[in-house]
């Protein structure tokens, strides 16, 4: 952040932001915040996108970042959640008090629109920005004849475009219409013969879309991601130009059944978009048309010799077969996919985080295998290529290695969800180096599952481990042994919740295995956070041996059996946070240690209140403890600089 009242006073003597008034206070302000943004370095772009994007409520933070992420602002979640802490450390974000969303500072956000401007203000632009406004109305035909760019976005008031709005606009070549509440499009829209862009991402009322959109044949992206299309006319077929097409089918099947047609793309559309380069498209797994269509869509898809990113929701295995057929112009191993393989209803509310689906689909190459029996060579042959699993409801696996360690081996990121008979994750018979690629390990409602390892561990498996999630595992017993502590040099972060049975992150059956493992001096060197809630036969964290160098957090609720610590435990100069209930730490007792003193950490403990809701206590606290932490960093070291 912006330490000093020089770095302000030298600020002012900057020519900056254009300011209205003359006032020496706007002016100083202004070339402030022109200082601040020459000081961002890639998190600018940041800045100015969510300057023009965000409205005055302000947005959830995650959802955010998955913008910033789509708009290749930042290339990952992680990324992401720094710059927004940096941007909230240099007070042009502000976030909530619970954490889990920002929104702009006024004075660079601008102020919120409830009328268009005035058909005159059109006139002469080549660019017009009146997104993140609570616009219902627009002009009934402004004169736009230099009009190229035109940002409507996120006016969810807007609900009709007038009939010849679009009339002269000429020139016209990028319209963002998202996150409005219209429903259809008016005839002079389709006059646009110059339009390059058009999206309508989030527009859910938005369910048919015109024939006519065959006149925009210059249209190279057309995104109607999250809109609820019922089908796609055939017309669609002509634009031969487009490189990406994004599209949602989740429209109501009774209108479907009026129209007495079944079919919701056309025989022949997607093979005639010879240029794509993108194609997603999403529907409801429950969506009979599409499943009866499916095996026409994949065989056109594989005529798209240009493709370099395909999403696809595949309710029969047997269809992968058809993706890398040798006639096909599919190569799995030189493009970024996510496949959806299996039949299943859609839940309302999902049991998997929400944080960890969008960490897996940021994932450059997802396969997400859904209630599936045995493992199917087609799976097999996906997984070679995949970068992410998403196992969700197997039906018959015991353990992850049944889907065989040599397909594993670019795999990075794991989330296994509610695998009622999986035991085990890793069921060795030999010293393999098994994911040994893997950085993230997410497991939930694993109702059967015993252990993480079972068997000989070999030299370099689970190396890459930065992050491992576990959360209502009723049967876990055993998460870490002595041989797997060797290799577990890159973590950085353990949750455990909801496992009743676990009673120390680190099982030894042997005291002298514990008096061997001493000279390692900490278990985990990279490990910055540690969370364990819910776990009632919890009585010791690591045995007395020391967690971390680095450790900076370390959040413990409801873990009633947990009534003495060990000073190693929580040996850590970083160590910033400690959270829990206050009458279990005003109780807590502290074992004898040769080596430290037991540590007076009254300072940084933290108190959660029972009667509020967990998890937005923690964000709370985590938007606290990152603040502090960059708080302590110079500006120029803290990520922002060039």
């Amino acid at each position: 952040m912006v330490s000093g009242a020089f770095i302000w006073d030298s600020a002012s003597c900057i020519p900056g932001l254009s300011h209205r008034g003359d006032q020496m206070k706007d002016r100083v302000l202004c070339n402030a915040l022109t200082f601040v943004l020459g000081h961002l370095g890639s998190a600018k772009e940041c800045v100015k996108y969510s300057a023009f994007h965000l409205g005055r409520e302000g947005i959830n933070k995650i959802h955010l970042i998955m913008e910033w992420i789509g708009l290749a602002l930042v290339s990952t979640f992680d990324e992401g959640e720094k710059i927004v802490q940096h941007l909230i450390n240099a007070f042009l974000f502000e976030g909530s008090q619970d954490g889990c969303s920002v929104r702009m500072q006024d004075e660079i956000r601008g102020r919120e629109l409830s009328k268009a401007p005035n058909e005159e203000a059109w006139k002469e632009a080549s660019e017009i920005h009146l997104m993140n406004n609570k616009l219902s109305e627009l002009p009934k035909s402004p004169n736009c004849p230099h009009l190229y760019t035109l940002f409507l976005q996120k006016n969810s008031c807007l609900q009709i475009i007038p009939p010849l709005f679009f009339l002269h606009m000429s020139m016209l070549q990028i319209l963002d219409l998202s996150y409005t509440k219209i429903r259809s499009f008016p005839q002079s829209l389709f006059g646009l013969v110059q339009l390059q862009r058009l999206f309508l991402r989030g527009c859910e009322l938005f369910m048919e879309l015109p024939s006519e959109i065959g006149k925009l044949g210059n249209l190279k992206v057309l995104d109607l991601e999250g809109t609820e299309l019922i089908r796609l006319p055939v017309d669609v077929g002509k634009l031969t130009n487009l490189t990406c097409l994004k599209l949602s089918f989740y429209g109501d099947d009774n209108n479907r059944i009026v129209s007495h047609s079944n079919i919701i793309i056309p025989q022949d559309v997607i093979s005639s978009l010879f240029q794509l380069e993108e194609l997603i498209i999403n529907v409801n797994p429950d969506n009979e048309p599409w499943n009866a269509n499916m095996n026409d869509i994949v065989k056109e898809v594989c005529n798209l010799d240009r493709l370099q990113a395909l999403q696809l929701h595949l309710p029969k295995v047997s269809l992968l077969n058809e993706l890398w057929d040798a006639s096909s112009s599919i190569k799995l191993s030189g493009m970024r996919f996510k496949f959806t393989v299996g039949s299943y209803l859609k839940r309302i509310i999902s049991r998997l985080p929400f944080e960890a689906a969008l960490k897996f689909d940021e994932q450059e190459r997802c396969l997400k295998f859904v209630k599936g029996e045995g493992v199917p060579t087609e799976i097999e042959g996906v997984l070679q290529h995949a970068s992410a699993l998403f196992l969700d409801r197997h039906l018959t696996a015991t353990s992850l290695t049944e889907f065989r360690i040599e397909n594993m081996r670019n795999l990075k990121f794991c989330i296994l969800g509610e695998c009622d008979e999986i035991q085990t994750i890793v069921d060795a018979d030999d010293e393999y180096v098994v994911l040994g690629s893997l950085e993230y390990l997410d497991l939930h409602h694993m109702k059967n599952l015993r252990s993480i390892w079972k068997g000989p561990f070999g030299l370099g498996s689970l190396s890459c481990l930065k992050c491992l999630v576990l959360y209502a595992c009723p049967q876990l017993t055993t998460i870490f042994t002595l041989v797997m502590i060797f290799n577990l040099r890159c973590l950085e972060e353990l949750v455990v919740e909801d496992c009743p049975k676990i009673e120390s992150i680190l099982m030894t059956h042997d005291p002298n295995g514990i008096e061997s493992m001493l000279w390692t001096r900490y278990l985990f060197p990279k490990l910055k956070r540690i969370s364990l809630h819910y776990m009632p036969k919890l009585v010791s964290i690591s045995n007395g041996l020391c967690i971390s160098p680095v450790l900076e957090w370390m959040s413990l609720y409801d873990c009633p059996s947990l009534q003495t610590l060990y000073p190693e435990e929580v040996h850590s100069n970083d160590l910033k946070v400690i959270v829990g209930e206050a009458e279990w730490w005003r109780e807590l007792k502290w074992n004898v240690s040769e080596s430290f003193e037991p540590p007076n950490l009254d300072a940084i403990f933290v108190p959660i209140e029972w009667f509020k809701d967990l998890s937005t206590q923690l964000a709370g606290i985590n938007v606290q403890h990152q603040a502090m932490k960059q708080e302590a960093e110079p500006f120029q070291q803290s990520g922002l600089g060039d």
